[in-house]
């Protein structure tokens, strides 16, 4: 019965365990617990002793069977094999490059830990824009919702383009004629991160805008011009959120202008 469980365990560590023979070409070569240079090195083994090896790496690893019974793992370059002759070892750069890429693979999520970084990173895109549009004008104070559309930048220094192309209605109402025309606004200033979420992030922004007004009022076979051009400061509250390499803003400025007044805009940006 010994005999029997003998040469089954025998039979076990060739079949599992590999079957070569190797040199030491170095001195002192450092045994690992894992197939990883991070791994806790347990053992050294000498320059010209002989070991049996795996016949098949993991990685730069050879997995060695040490004269105490207990299996580590060894460097290739720090082997002669028996019919294969002694590695070269490897450049440093080579190694890195092969650890690297293991641990890209073992953490999926941290690969992509730079890219979700979005301080400072150029976003621009189309963007949508509803604003409550105040104004002195026709003798009082008048109030509209215009649907602006236009392009923004969005990075540390930032910058957008507005345009309203549906005048604002109290102009037809108030002159009993009819209206047409569009305005234009324009800023540049500054956004910065206020708060980072992942893949998200809340940003404040504030900036330096120009507002221009071309409108034309026809009544009674006559035209009016009612062309206008302020300047004023914009304060921006925005929640970015990107997929991969694109993203999305929802944001709410508020303009300070003659009047005061908000808008709520969404923007595509990649």
């Amino acid at each position: 019965m010994k005999i029997k469980i003998a040469v089954f365990l025998f039979f076990v560590n060739t079949v599992v365990f590999a079957s070569q023979k190797a040199k030491i070409v170095s001195p002192d070569v450092e045994i690992y617990s894992k197939a990883d240079f991070d791994s806790e090195v347990f053992a050294t083994v000498s320059q010209g002793e002989t070991y049996i090896v795996s016949d098949k790496n993991d990685g730069p690893f050879y997995r060695i069977k040490l004269k105490s019974g207990k299996v580590g793992y060894i460097v290739d370059y720090e082997l002669d094999i028996e019919g294969k002759g002694p590695f070269k070892e490897k450049d440093l750069d080579d190694v890195l490059a092969a650890e690297a890429k293991k641990f890209a693979q073992e953490n999926p999520e941290g690969e992509d830990e730079e890219e979700i970084q979005m301080f400072g990173r150029l976003y621009s895109g189309p963007t949508l824009q509803l604003i409550n549009f105040n104004e002195e004008t026709l003798g009082s104070g008048q109030t509209d919702n215009l649907l602006a559309v236009g392009y923004k930048n969005i990075s540390l220094t930032s910058w957008s383009i507005l345009g309203a192309f549906k005048v604002p209605k109290y102009y037809s109402e108030k002159t009993g004629g009819s209206a047409s025309g569009f305005k234009l606004w324009g800023d540049f200033g500054f956004s910065n991160p206020v708060v980072s979420l992942g893949r998200s992030e809340i940003r404040f922004a504030g900036s330096l805008f120009s507002h221009f007004s071309f409108i034309q009022v026809e009544r009674l076979n006559r035209k009016y011009d009612l062309h206008d051009i302020t300047v004023g400061l914009a304060l921006e509250f925005g929640w970015i959120y990107r997929f991969k390499k694109n993203a999305i803003d929802l944001a709410v400025k508020y303009y300070f202008d003659k009047s005061n007044y908000a808008g709520l805009g969404v923007s595509f940006l990649f």
